[in-house]
């Protein structure tokens, strides 16, 4: 509050989605190290709380910018031999919380819980 800011920045990262191939660090061999793994529900509590202080110091002002997210590499590839596409179904739903808790924080929870 001693900052007060006239609205805030949000740089959404779906990235730090699990799953997501940008959630990890890839090693030689096919080793990976787990990054944040956030699901939905992590990305829309986040938002709210994000509303809930520009609603006190800025007359809910915020502004969110897509950064991030690539989405999972499929599990059953229809032709192993090929670079299937990324599947975007679990990214997408990061989104879309994130986007409801932008829209009405005091009703997304009821929506998804």
């Amino acid at each position: 509050r001693a900052f007060n800011p006239d609205l805030i920045l949000i740089s959404a990262g779906f990235d730090a989605a699990k799953g997501d191939v940008g959630n990890a660090r890839h090693y030689a061999g096919g080793k990976e190290r787990v990054g944040l793994d956030l699901e939905p529900d992590d990305y829309a509590w986040t938002t709210r709380k994000i509303v809930e202080i520009a609603d006190i110091c800025c007359q809910g002002r915020v502004v969110s910018v897509l950064e991030g997210g690539y989405g999972r590499t499929p599990t059953n590839p229809v032709d192993p031999t090929t670079n299937p596409a990324l599947d975007k179904s679990f990214f997408s739903e990061c989104a879309v919380r994130h986007l409801h808790a932008l829209i009405d924080p005091y009703d997304a929870e009821l929506r998804f819980g």
